[in-house]
């Protein structure tokens, strides 16, 4: 659980439906439940749950309602009328819920890099799974900045664009006054260095693929 000044957090693991985990290999599951695990650890950290307050704080955001932060196992289906976008979170004012989606990661690479790698020490993790690392909790922490201003709007009658566009231009914000604590926790987290250069490029390369890709349940916070 994490509590923050003007709101309150609950996180945990999304149980994925039967019906869902038959349409995945074994290899595949066990994937997934590494990376879920890993970032609900993350954002359950001390230091990322002091951000997240400060960011609270800053912003001025309130809520009601306990927010129900579910961290999904499984990637978000495609969207029918949008193929080529992905959906990486989405906020539900009406169940006042926030969910995380992990990154599309292809089988080959699930493959390469393997299903033990959340549960490996840094040292012993090859350069492309640093680098997967980097990626996944930036798009994660970004995200979770993401869903989180979407609270503060969720009373507001702006336009979808605008709201999205404030809501983007503060995620940027935040991300860069949060680089150096989120490799901090990263560097914590598997009693080891993370090379910056991989991160530094890493946050670069998913930073332009949420900007460009994200979408959002817009009709969620409307209904």
């Amino acid at each position: 659980m994490s509590s923050v000044s003007q709101i309150r957090i609950r996180a945990r693991l999304a149980k994925p439906p039967e019906y869902v985990l038959v349409k995945f290999p074994r290899y595949e599951r066990e994937f997934f439940l590494g990376y879920a695990n890993f970032i609900l650890g993350l954002i359950l950290s001390p230091d990322i749950r002091e951000l997240l307050s400060n960011l609270v704080a800053s912003e001025g955001i309130r809520s009601d309602r306990s927010i129900d932060l579910r961290v999904m196992i499984f990637p978000a289906k495609q969207l029918r009328r949008q193929p080529s976008r992905i959906l990486y979170g989405s906020y539900s004012h009406s169940l006042a819920q926030i969910s995380l989606y992990p990154l599309r990661i292809s089988k080959d690479r699930i493959r390469r890099e393997g299903t033990a790698m959340f549960a490996t020490h840094l040292n012993h993790l090859s350069i492309a799974q640093r680098k997967l690392i980097g990626e996944i909790s930036t798009a994660a922490i970004s995200t979770l900045i993401h869903e989180v201003l979407h609270v503060k709007f969720q009373q507001r009658s702006l336009a979808r664009y605008v709201e999205e566009g404030m809501v983007q231009r503060l995620e940027k914000t935040y991300m860069k006054q949060w680089a150096d604590k989120v490799d901090g926790v990263l560097r914590s987290q598997f009693s080891s260095v993370i090379e910056n250069v991989l991160w530094e490029k890493s946050s670069r390369t998913v930073k332009h693929k949420l900007t460009r890709l994200r979408s959002r349940e817009y009709a969620s916070r409307n209904d």
